[in-house]
């Protein structure tokens, strides 16, 4: 029989202005590595300018590592937007950053938004609102993502900030996602009990990890297999959801 594996797709870094200051590659990746968790997903609000750090720390630790976005829609919904490529997480960020308002952060309401390099060493701050809506549709953002050859993942669709299910009140039936991502706080039977949209949909859970403390706080099993499978963001997607199947 196939050993199971844990994986964690959604964990922030020191770019999202929620994310604690020790969100940096190396101790993300070690994390995670001694937590168990074979695949990450490193996510950051509206932004990939830290895809490239993880990337290059990758190679000194087992855990595979997808790089992206968590990009929010004009509907005020939260979708992943991972890769398994610096270059295609960063095209997403070209065009996400032309659908943005001309905003400045701010730091002392919102927190820092930290770039870093491999080793965690501070090289800069994004000074651009990143954790706000873009003009993107839902249905527009997962169809971006596949465009470019990445997985698309409906995030904490329970969850009353920015969820899909407590905004929208349903799954849009033209959104285009590989799987939905319920929050650490509810169970997949308590999710399938209490949003009928959810029955026979592909669900994975996920940590949300703003601090190192959260990192695989909520985690998917999936086969060892699917984990080292030597295929591309996309299709690794797809393999995914077929693998987690209806939900049940």
């Amino acid at each position: 029989m196939d050993a199971k594996v844990a994986i964690d797709l959604h964990i922030h870094s020191t770019l999202s202005p929620c994310g604690a200051e020790e969100m940096l590659p190396p101790q993300v990746l070690l994390t995670a590595e001694r937590r168990g968790i074979a695949v990450v997903g490193i996510v950051d609000h509206c932004c990939a300018r830290n895809a490239w750090a993880f990337m290059e720390a990758a190679p000194a630790f087992e855990v595979r590592v997808f790089v992206g976005l968590e990009v929010e829609s004009a509907e005020n919904v939260h979708l992943l937007a991972l890769f398994d490529s610096v270059a295609a997480a960063m095209e997403m960020d070209r065009i996400v950053s032309e659908h943005l308002p001309p905003l400045k952060n701010r730091a002392d309401l919102f927190g820092r938004q930290i770039l870093v390099d491999e080793w965690g060493e501070s090289i800069g701050v994004d000074d651009r609102l990143l954790i706000t809506a873009t003009d993107l549709s839902v249905e527009r953002v997962a169809g971006l993502t596949h465009e470019l050859g990445g997985m698309s993942i409906a995030a904490h669709v329970d969850r009353s900030a920015n969820g899909l299910l407590r905004i929208l009140g349903f799954v849009p039936p033209k959104l285009q996602v590989d799987v939905f991502e319920i929050s650490a706080s509810l169970s997949v039977p308590a999710a399938l009990a209490r949003y009928p949209d959810l029955l026979g949909r592909p669900l994975i859970t996920a940590g949300d990890a703003h601090c190192l403390a959260d990192i695989g706080r909520a985690v998917t099993t999936i086969s060892r297999d699917l984990a080292e499978a030597q295929v591309d963001a996309a299709e690794w997607g797809r393999r995914l959801a077929e693998e987690v199947g209806g939900g049940a």
